[in-house]
C-alpha cells in the first residue's frame, strides 16, 4: 500500500487541481475552494485538511520548518512554491478559509451547504437551509484548527526567524480567527448532544427491543436487562448539564433510550452563557434524537481534542479546555451506550452480528453497522475482554467488505452497489422548518471508512492471526479504493471515481469529492502509523522463545564451566559473542518474540558447533 507515497501522491494531485491561474495562460495562481460540490464550510474544511493533517500525524511530512522539510514532501507540494514559500501560502489557505466561512457579522459558520440534497428536486432549498450550521461543520472544524494551531506553532520560530513585522501580525491573526472557530465548534458539539427516549410498546421502543432480542426472550425480560446493563450510563447522563442532552426522562424504568448526536444543534437546546464569545450560538433546528453517521464523526473529532499531540502542546485555551471535559462525558458514554447495544446480552450472538444493523426508524443499511463498529471498537478494546471482543468486531468487518461488493464481485444490478453511490440518504428533519423543503444528507463513503475500521481494530489486537487476517482485507479494500481514483483529467489521482469499479452505474465525475478524498487521506494516515507500530506479538510463539532461551543460556553456562571462555583468543571471542547474542534476545523476548526465537536458535546453533569444534580437538579428529 505504501501510505507514506500515497499521501505524496494525494497532495500532488491536489496542489493540481486546486492552484490554478487565475485566467486562461495566466501567470497568477490563487487556491479554488470546491470541487465536486461548490465551496461550502463542510467541502472545505475536508479540502483543507486533506493538506493540514498527514503533515501533524506524520513527522516525515511536516513542511512548517523550512529547514526540516524533505525532498520528497517539496517534490509533492513543489506547485506551491520552495521550502519558504510553501509554510506561507498554506497559512494564507487557513486565513482565507477562516475568513471566507463567516456571517455578515463575521462570526463563523458551520454550514453544510451542497451536502445536503432536496428531497423533491422541483423544490428549490431556501438560503436559510443552506446556511444552518450542521454537526459535521463542528465536528470537522476541531481537527482542522488544532491542525492549523499545531502547523502555525511548528512555523512560529521560522517567521520570528525572518523578523517580518508583517507575517508575524497575520500569524498572530489567523491563530485568534482559529481559537473563535474552535471555541464555537466545542460548544456547538455540547448543543447537538441528543438523548432520545421511547416507551418500550411504541413504534421505536419494538424497533430497538427486536433489535437486542436475538435470543427471542419476552419484551419484559428485555426492557429488565437493558435497564440494568444502562445503569452507569444513566448515572453519566445526570452529569451532563451544560448544553443539550442530560437524563432527558431516561430514569423512568419502563423507558428504553438512544443517545448520540443529531445532525445539528438540537431544537430548545439551552445556550451556554459563561463562555467568552456566544455569537455561534444559533437557535436549535434539529430533531432532538440521534443521528448514527453524526455521532460517528462527532466522536471521532473530540477524541483529537485529547490526543497526546495536542495535550503535550497545550493547544487548547483554559476555556477550551474546560468546555472539552464536557465534551468528554458525553464521548465516553455514548461509546458505553452503543458497545453495550451492540454486543447485549453478551451470548453466542450480538446484535451486531445479525448485519444489516435495524435503526429505531426501521432502516437497515450495511452502513449502519459499519457505523456501530465505528463507535464501539474502541470500548471492545481497552475495557470489554480485549481480543476476544475485537476478533468478533474484526468479523463483521469482513462480512461487510463482502456484503459490501468490495471483496466480491457485485452481481447485475445488486442493491448493494447503491451503498457506494448515490449512497445512503439521512433525512434532516427539522430543516423544512425553514421555508423550504425536506432535505437529506447523502453517505457515500462506506469503503474507505471501512478501511479506517480495519486499521484501528487491527492496531488493537494483540493476537497476531486476527490482525493478519484483517490486514489481508484491508489490502483487498484498498485495491478496490485504487480502481476507483479519477484516471485523467483536472482531478487525476484524486477521489471518487465509482463507475470504474461498478461498470451499470451512470454518472461520470470530472471533479473530486473531498468528502471522499479526506477519508482516504485519514485511513492511509491510520496506515502509516500502523506500520510504525510494534508488531503483534505471538503469545505461543514467546513461550516458546523463553523456553529456547533457557536452554540456550544453559548449554552457555555449561561451556563457561568447562572453561571455553578462558580458552584462546579466537575460541573465546566466538563464546563472548554468543553470550551477547543470548543477551540481546532476553531483552527483546517480550517485545519481539519471533526475532527473539531467532536469536536464539542461532546461538544454540554456534554453541553446537562450538561443541563439537571442541571434542574434535579432544579427541584429535
Amino acid at each position: 500500500m505504501q501510505p507514506r507515497q500515497q499521501l505524496l501522491d494525494i497532495w500532488r494531485a491536489q496542489v493540481a487541481y486546486s492552484w490554478r491561474a487565475t485566467e486562461e495562460g495566466g501567470k497568477r495562481k490563487v487556491w479554488h475552494w470546491g470541487g465536486r460540490n461548490q465551496s461550502d464550510a463542510v467541502g472545505d474544511a475536508q479540502q483543507l485538511l486533506c493538506l493540514l493533517y498527514p503533515a501533524q500525524e506524520l513527522v516525515e511530512l511536516r513542511y512548517a520548518d523550512p529547514d526540516a522539510t524533505s525532498d520528497a514532501v517539496l517534490g509533492a507540494l513543489s506547485g506551491l512554491g520552495d521550502a519558504v514559500e510553501i509554510p506561507i501560502r498554506i497559512m494564507r489557505l487557513v486565513k482565507d478559509y477562516m475568513e471566507r466561512h463567516v456571517d455578515d457579522e463575521g462570526v463563523p459558520v458551520y454550514s453544510g451547504g451542497s451536502n445536503m440534497h432536496r428531497v423533491d428536486r422541483t423544490q428549490k432549498a431556501s438560503p436559510e437551509q443552506r446556511a444552518v450550521d450542521v454537526t459535521e461543520g463542528f465536528a470537522l472544524a476541531i481537527p482542522l484548527c488544532l491542525t492549523a494551531l499545531t502547523f502555525l506553532a511548528d512555523f512560529q520560530p521560522t517567521v520570528d526567524r525572518m523578523g517580518r513585522a508583517d507575517l508575524i501580525k497575520e500569524l498572530e491573526h489567523v491563530q485568534q480567527a482559529i481559537h473563535r472557530r474552535l471555541l464555537g465548534a466545542i460548544t456547538g458539539l455540547l448543543r447537538s448532544f441528543a438523548v432520545a427516549t421511547f416507551d418500550a410498546d411504541d413504534e421505536f421502543g419494538r424497533q430497538l427491543i427486536a433489535l437486542i432480542n436475538v435470543d427471542g426472550q419476552p419484551d419484559r425480560k428485555i426492557v429488565r436487562r437493558f435497564r440494568e446493563a444502562s445503569e452507569e450510563i444513566i448515572a453519566t447522563l445526570r452529569t451532563i448539564t451544560v448544553g443539550s442532552g442530560g437524563t432527558a426522562g431516561v430514569e423512568a424504568p419502563t423507558k428504553l433510550f438512544e443517545i448520540g448526536w443529531s445532525w445539528s444543534v438540537v431544537e430548545k437546546a439551552p445556550d451556554i452563557p459563561d463562555v467568552s464569545d456566544t455569537s455561534t450560538q444559533r437557535p436549535g433546528r434539529a430533531l432532538d434524537a440521534p443521528y448514527q453517521y453524526f455521532t460517528v464523526v462527532a466522536l471521532e473529532a473530540i477524541a483529537t481534542l485529547f490526543s497526546p499531540r495536542v495535550m503535550r502542546r497545550n493547544l487548547l485555551t483554559e476555556e477550551e479546555q474546560r468546555l472539552a471535559q464536557n465534551l468528554q462525558v458525553r464521548m465516553d458514554v455514548t461509546r458505553a451506550y452503543w458497545a453495550m447495544v451492540a454486543s447485549f446480552g453478551g451470548g453466542s450472538k450480538w446484535p451486531l452480528e445479525d448485519v444489516p444493523w435495524r435503526t429505531t426508524d426501521g432502516l437497515e443499511y450495511d452502513y449502519y453497522s459499519l457505523l456501530v463498529c465505528a463507535v464501539a471498537t474502541d470500548t471492545f478494546g481497552a475495557s470489554r475482554g480485549g481480543d476476544d471482543d475485537l476478533i468478533r468486531l474484526g468479523d463483521v468487518l469482513i462480512e461487510l467488505a463482502n456484503r459490501g461488493r468490495i471483496t466480491r464481485r457485485a452481481l447485475a444490478g445488486d442493491q448493494a452497489v447503491q451503498i457506494h453511490f448515490p449512497g445512503v440518504k439521512s433525512l434532516l428533519t427539522g430543516i423544512e422548518k425553514l421555508d423550504g423543503p425536506p432535505m437529506v444528507w447523502n453517505m457515500v463513503d462506506f469503503a474507505p471508512l471501512l478501511l479506517k475500521r480495519l486499521y484501528h481494530a487491527a492496531g488493537l489486537l494483540v493476537t497476531i492471526e486476527a490482525r493478519a487476517e484483517l490486514l489481508e482485507v484491508a489490502d483487498l479494500v484498498w485495491d478496490h479504493l485504487e480502481r476507483r481514483r479519477i484516471r485523467e483529467g483536472a482531478a487525476a489521482r484524486l477521489w471518487d471515481q465509482p463507475k470504474q469499479v461498478y461498470g451499470e452505474l451512470g454518472n461520470w465525475f470530472e471533479d473530486p469529492s473531498w468528502h471522499f478524498t479526506i477519508r482516504v487521506v485519514e485511513a492511509m494516515v491510520l496506515a502509516a502509523q500502523f506500520a510504525t507500530s510494534e508488531p503483534a506479538r505471538s503469545r505461543s510463539l514467546e513461550d516458546l522463545a523463553h523456553e529456547l532461551l533457557v536452554e540456550a543460556e544453559h548449554v552457555y553456562d555449561q561451556e563457561l564451566l568447562r572453561g571455553s571462555g578462558h580458552a584462546g583468543p579466537a575460541l573465546a571471542q566466538e563464546i563472548r559473542s554468543v553470550g551477547l547474542t543470548i543477551s540481546h534476545a532476553k531483552d527483546v523476548v517480550d517485545e519481539r518474540p519471533g526475532t527473539a526465537f531467532s536469536l536464539g536458535v542461532k546461538a544454540l546453533i554456534d554453541l553446537d558447533r562450538l561443541i563439537a569444534a571442541g571434542r574434535d580437538a579432544e579427541t584429535g579428529v
